[in-house]
């Protein structure tokens, strides 16, 4: 986008609602990032550290040793980190990593719980761009299935032109769909060839006859980047990264300033920064990222201080050189200067639950659900939708697809949920009849 980043945040959002992208679906997309860069922060553990060669012997399709700096490292690289978290089970039964950190993670908002179960649901699969429609993003046909869905804009660096074919998860960011950490894109020429490919091997393979070709791939997905090394780049393939490498480490820094008028009108002039608040003697700002439009800061300024504090270290340092900059002389760093202490170490952490891996955060989110707000919902929750006709479709069909989702998770042995308690709360249980009632 061309325009400055406050006013990219008062854009109309493309999903639609007519509100401004700000109070709309940014939020969401700020939640992903700040989750990502926890999953981030988890990858580099040193539980999780010990897997990783292992792992990227398979992704990479290679025998090389792992060696820091070649790109090919969890913290080097997003493709192979989402497939690492999200995909890779080392046995039947045990379920992903991101599952494992889903059921010890606190501290997260209630939109980084629903993402994550998003993420933990959402399958990665190939789709056909068959239409592009400009500030709302591109119409995609999944290619298994033949089902349309319209991807949003966020996380797109370079959006792809019709015929091509995209390989990515797909995530709901209020009411826009999203691409995940990685995005591949094949010519469109390369589709027949991709089909070919993942068809010879689903059958060279042998599964269970019971097996589908879809559910194959879902325990299959480095096979897509299989096809990507192999073919994939020497036909003009692309890999995008749709998100920043950063690990989560909250910190703050603290600095004295007794001039606050001229504080504040310096950083009125900052055209990377929003006015957000200013009661009685506080202010504070939003330092936004001119890229995504997205909050990597903020800054407190009360009588005698101002305070920076971000999520990510390389987010604090670039704040800190803004705003020591743009406020030469007019503050000074306090002699007291520390890092915020994040949440513990998932090492340190031991799953609660004695179920598979990620049992307990669905348990967890699905105990709320009735009352979480969505933007599906038209920004209201289950239990209030319910009222009306109009409502209680759109519950059922959001009920339909976690019943979906949950039973593709069940088919590939790793931990599910039962929907049905949640259609007896909201009364949406099918009414039975007298010889019904009698049977049972």
């Amino acid at each position: 986008m061309s325009l400055p980043a406050s006013r990219q945040r008062q854009a109309v959002c493309p999903c639609g609602s007519r509100r401004s992208l700000a109070a709309c679906c940014l939020p969401w997309e700020e939640a992903f990032q700040r989750l990502f860069s926890r999953l981030v922060a988890f990858a580099a553990t040193p539980r999780i550290r010990r897997q990783e060669a292992q792992a990227a012997a398979v992704f990479w399709d290679t025998q090389r040793p792992l060696q820091p700096g070649d790109g090919r490292g969890a913290g080097e690289s997003l493709r192979f980190l989402e497939w690492f978290l999200l995909d890779r089970v080392s046995r039947r039964g045990k379920g992903p990593l991101l599952a494992e950190f889903a059921d010890a993670a606190i501290g997260l908002s209630p939109r980084e719980e629903d993402l994550l179960l998003a993420l933990l649901l959402s399958p990665v699969r190939a789709y056909e761009v068959t239409d592009t429609l400009g500030s709302r993003g591109i119409l995609i046909k999944d290619l298994l299935t033949g089902a349309e869905r319209t991807l949003g804009p966020l996380g797109i660096a370079e959006p792809p032109i019709r015929s091509d074919v995209v390989i990515c998860r797909l995530v709901a960011l209020g009411r826009l769909l999203r691409a995940v950490a990685s995005v591949l894109v094949l010519p469109g020429t390369g589709r027949e060839e991709l089909s070919a490919y993942l068809r010879t091997t689903y059958r060279v393979s042998r599964p269970a006859r019971h097996l589908s070709l879809e559910d194959f791939l879902d325990s299959s997905t480095h096979l897509y980047h299989h096809f990507f090394l192999r073919r994939g780049r020497d036909l003009g393939g692309l890999a995008q990264e749709t998100l920043r490498r950063a690990a989560f480490a909250l910190g703050q820094v603290s600095y004295r300033g007794t001039e606050g008028s001229r504080i504040r009108a310096g950083l009125d002039r900052q055209s990377e920064l929003v006015r957000e608040t200013g009661t009685g003697g506080e202010v504070h700002y939003a330092r936004i990222d001119s890229r995504w439009a997205i909050t990597r800061a903020t800054v407190l300024v009360r009588s005698g201080e101002v305070q920076v504090r971000a999520d990510t270290r390389e987010d604090l340092a670039e704040a800190r050189r803004f705003l020591e900059e743009c406020l030469q002389g007019l503050i000074q760093p306090s002699a007291e200067r520390a890092d915020e202490t994040a949440a513990p170490s998932h090492d340190e952490v031991k799953r609660l639950g004695s179920g598979p891996p990620g049992a307990d955060f669905f348990t967890r989110v699905l105990a709320r659900w009735p009352d979480t707000l969505s933007g599906l919902l038209d920004d209201r929750t289950p239990r209030e939708a319910v009222k009306s006709q109009a409502g209680r479709q759109q519950v059922l069909a959001l009920l339909l697809g976690l019943e979906r989702d949950f039973a593709r998770l069940k088919r590939l042995g790793r931990a599910w949920a039962d929907v049905n308690p949640l259609r007896e709360q909201l009364g949406l249980l099918p009414a039975l009849h007298g010889s019904e009632r009698r049977t049972r």
